[in-house]
């Protein structure tokens, strides 16, 4: 009787110090009845110009070869459609919401992937 005891009692000892008894390898072995779901695979970050670009098609419908990054100071630009000139705007961003901007305009719209920050860029080149 005393040598079931013994054990019962230091577990519910271990049990008050927030300690769990030790587990047997056959209920360790055993699955758990909650299943964890499996991680989400991670989306890759957009580069900044990918978000710019993304930024400018959503904001303001400019796709294609005629939109222009400059990598130095972040600005994106496409020809002007009544003068003939052309718009540029700096880009910046925190993590997905990109903002557009110049002079006379604010635009700022929260794409599905944050950009990376210029030094994740210098890194992965």
């Amino acid at each position: 009787m005393t040598r079931f005891l013994i054990p019962i009692l230091a577990g519910f000892a271990l049990m008050g110090c927030g300690e769990s008894p030790a587990v047997s390898t056959a209920d360790a072995a055993t699955p758990s009845a909650v299943a964890t779901p499996p991680q989400a695979m991670a989306v890759p970050a957009l580069t900044v110009e990918d978000s710019c670009r993304q930024a400018a098609e959503i904001l303001f419908g400019q796709s294609g070869d005629a939109v222009t990054f400059d990598n130095s100071d972040f600005s994106i630009s496409w020809p002007a459609p009544v003068d003939g000139g052309r718009l540029t705007f700096a880009c910046s961003f925190v993590g997905s919401v990109v903002t557009l901007s110049n002079d006379r305009q604010t635009r700022t719209v929260d794409l599905s992937s944050p950009a990376d920050t210029p030094a994740q860029q210098e890194a992965a080149s």
